[in-house]
């Protein structure tokens, strides 16, 4: 469904390095939505960015009409608004506990690839500048995230009744933005700090993770572009 073209057509910008982009595109293909994929970097094409978006901010949505909508949160709700609309089970449920418990699972989820996200950064300054104490206290959150995403997937196995977590979802039973969400998170972490993911601490997420990247949805969306 990517790089579609036409008048109904979404327009996503962002690199899929970034987890942020990278999980709106896979909704997007999941529902299969067509979306023009433009792929610029906030870092390396700021002249080209700028008259697209001057904020420097991705993903960002453009919709056939031009309204432009910001923060994959908010992007996210919007194509499950459209999923619902068209007779599709939506990846995050509208309303009720099943809602709440997808929406705390994706915030475990978002807590680990944010603080990933930001030992990458504080990877990138003047070594003189960085601060140990500051990264070391990241990585304990991105891990301690990691660990209660681990127990999750591990009790939802547990209670099934299997010994193996490679089966199974985060939250009830079935594909959700959770699931796509820790995947995506644990992607960017592999591919941008492999030294950060001791996957032997995480059989399952791994287990979760490589599965859902094997999955054509994931697989149309690469990391590397």
């Amino acid at each position: 469904m990517n790089d579609a073209s036409g008048s109904d057509c979404c327009q996503l910008l962002g690199l899929y390095d970034s987890p942020f982009t990278r999980r709106v595109a896979i909704t997007l293909t999941l529902y299969g939505m067509p979306f023009e994929h433009l792929s610029l970097s906030v870092f390396r094409q700021m002249d080209a960015m700028r008259p697209v978006n001057p904020l420097f901010k991705v993903p960002m949505l453009t919709l056939p009409d031009g309204e432009k909508l910001y923060e994959s949160a908010h992007l996210l709700d919007y194509l499950d608004e459209l999923a619902a609309d068209r007779g599709l089970e939506p990846l995050t449920p509208r309303a009720g506990p099943a809602r709440r418990r997808v929406l705390q699972t994706v915030a475990l989820a978002i807590v680990a690839t944010e603080k990933a996200v930001a030992i990458e950064y504080e990877r990138k300054r003047p070594l003189e500048r960085q601060w140990p104490d500051w990264t070391s206290r990241l990585r304990g959150q991105m891990r301690q995230a990691l660990a209660m995403l681990e127990e999750q997937l591990a009790t939802v196995a547990r209670n099934a009744g299997g010994a193996s977590a490679s089966d199974h979802f985060l939250v009830g039973g079935r594909l959700t933005q959770a699931d796509i969400s820790a995947a995506v998170g644990i992607g960017f972490v592999r591919y941008v700090l492999p030294h950060e993911w001791p996957a032997d601490d995480y059989p399952a997420l791994a287990a979760l993770a490589a599965r859902l990247e094997a999955s054509d949805a994931f697989r149309a969306v690469p990391i590397d572009q």
